[in-house]
């Protein structure tokens, strides 16, 4: 048996923590098997990115060492969230992917609860316009059913001046 002792006022209390920044949220989607699988959010608010986090949920009927997700900004910036070789067992839940987070992903276990460091940077985004289509690209490199139930960005962001766009050079077509 166990019990717990509450010494309380009636003062009045503090408000709850508050995440910052703006959350965007993607749609379900299934990773089909040996295939690379999207899903987009269209974010129509300006603003310049200070600070990106991704949190991604979902599971699989194979192992998580078959799944690969990565981000892409509307600049076409790729930041690798998590090769298929850094996890194991079949499920993540709220696994929020965070430059500033203390653990990395390899060395713990699923459910991968809480915040990790990305592959990547995603500090690469940093000055770039928050506008645009970001695409979450999944890869599942076997034939197991996998899913992602649930995903989402979250953007810290000021009005500075957004860097330019990366220019890609080529032949242009009239």
């Amino acid at each position: 048996a166990w019990s717990i002792t509450v010494e309380y006022d009636n003062g009045t209390p503090s408000d709850p923590p508050v995440i910052p920044g703006i959350e965007y949220t993607g749609s379900t989607f299934q990773l089909i098997g040996s295939n690379v699988s999207t899903d987009t959010i269209n974010v129509p608010d300006n603003g310049t990115i200070t600070d990106i986090n991704v949190t991604i949920s979902g599971s699989t009927d194979g192992g998580l060492n078959y799944i690969s997700f990565k981000l892409i900004s509307p600049y076409g910036t790729i930041v690798d969230l998590v090769d298929w070789s850094e996890w194991s067992g079949s499920t993540f839940s709220l696994t929020t992917f965070d430059d500033e987070a203390s653990n990395q992903i390899t060395g713990t276990t699923a459910p991968y609860y809480g915040s990790f460091q990305p592959e990547g940077n995603l500090s690469d985004l940093d000055q770039e316009e928050m506008q645009g289509e970001w695409t979450l690209w999944a890869y599942n490199s076997n034939n197991f059913y996998t899913n992602v139930s649930a995903w989402s960005i979250t953007v810290e962001y000021d009005n500075g001046t957004p860097s330019d766009p990366p220019v890609i050079p080529g032949i242009e077509y009239t």
